[in-house]
Order: structure tokens, then sequence, then C-alpha cells
């Protein structure tokens, strides 16, 4: 896929992505002087394996404190619904 499409898909500016690439953090090839294609991932995670999700909130001062439980199930209802996780909030701690 070319570094353009990466970027895009990933979420970040192509600069970013150009970046990751010169560092070596993301594996691909120059292809002629104004192309640079990136190896898509070739492993898949297994079926039932689990990956995990934090949300983390904080609040400027104690006089907000009764934001945070508020906040967090804000940030637990927008991950669940992009699929990050399965929306099981443990809370504060």
């Amino acid at each position: 896929m070319k570094l353009s499409d990466y970027a895009k898909q990933q979420g970040v500016r192509y600069e970013t992505a150009w970046r990751w690439f010169r560092d070596g953090k993301i594996q691909g090839r120059r292809v002629g002087a104004h192309t640079i294609l990136i190896d898509e991932p070739t492993t898949v995670s297994a079926p039932g394996s689990k990956t995990h999700t934090v949300v983390y909130t904080r609040v400027s001062s104690a006089e907000n404190k009764a934001n945070l439980d508020r906040q967090a199930e804000r940030l637990v209802v927008y991950c669940t619904a992009r699929g990050y996780g399965q929306g099981n909030w443990l809370g504060r701690q």
C-alpha cells in the first residue's frame, strides 16, 4: 500500500508516516524516486484473542472531581462504538 494510503488508514499525517518509515518503525520499500510502498502486516490476530483498551481520565482540580466519572463513561462509550473494547469499565481505583 502507498505511504499516503497507510497514513490515512492510521489516521496520521503523511509526514508522520514518512518519519516512521525513515526511522524504521514501519517496513516498506522505495519504488522509483517518489513512491514508498508499505508492507502490510501478514500476522492476523487469532479468533478469540483478547486485546485491552485503557481509558484514562483526569481533572485539573479537586473541585472538578465530580466530572471524572461522567468523563470516563463518555470515553468508554466512544471507545466501544469504535470497536476498541467491550465496554467493561472497572471504575476508579
